[in-house]
């Protein structure tokens, strides 16, 4: 068995591969199941050829692997623990924004803006509000946001939003860059946009 030290350069080249948000974005979809580049495209918001230098990246070091079926080449994860690594990277994404907060400190957590389950609810009963979800297609019919429309992050620049209403936009959860990205967008087309950061998987713990 290796030891430590041993183990060490190529720890490195896990942590630089990893160190790139489309990647960690293409390995959080296909913790769901293999994928062909098309359908990580669609859903991610990455272009295609973008999606596909990833994806050989990530191939070369043992991250993911590949079969073909028909004219089709599908994506799945490796063998071995790396959805473990994923969610260790999530759990302490989470651990270390909240200590930054003050929530681990004993310091009073910094105040932010962020919606609420209970404040969207508010928002989507008075009607001022347009709720949109960034996700693809196949996503949305699985499950969403009751009341959301969805609207795929690569289809917003061909949508018209009225300019009297507030524009909410959710992905998958609060890691979910999709949702960052579409409120850029919009913004730079001087929508009135805000982001539902807990997303789909916040929005279903909360009702339960």
């Amino acid at each position: 068995m290796m030891s430590s030290l041993e183990t060490i350069p190529r720890m490195g080249e896990v942590a630089n591969m990893l160190g790139n948000e489309s990647r960690l974005i293409l390995l959080q979809l296909l913790s769901e199941g293999e994928k062909s580049v098309e359908t990580l495209s669609e859903q991610s918001g990455i272009p295609v050829a973008n999606t596909s230098q990833h994806l050989q990246a990530l191939k070369k070091t043992n991250m993911v692997t590949t079969r073909r079926e028909g004219k089709r080449i599908l994506y799945r994860l490796e063998s071995g623990p790396i959805k473990e690594l994923f969610l260790a990277l999530e759990k302490f994404a989470v651990f270390s924004t909240a200590q930054r907060q003050g929530l681990f400190t004993g310091v009073a957590p910094i105040k932010k803006n962020h919606l609420t389950v209970p404040e969207l609810q508010k928002k989507l009963k008075k009607g001022t509000t347009i709720l949109v979800d960034v996700r693809s297609k196949e996503e949305y019919k699985k499950g969403h946001i009751p009341e959301a429309v969805n609207i795929p992050y690569n289809e917003l620049t061909t949508h018209k939003f009225p300019k009297n209403k507030e524009v909410i936009v959710y992905c998958r959860g609060p890691l979910c860059l999709l949702s960052v990205n579409a409120v850029n967008l919009l913004k730079s087309r001087e929508v009135n946009v805000s982001r539902f950061d807990p997303g789909y998987s916040g929005w279903s713990e909360g009702e339960n």
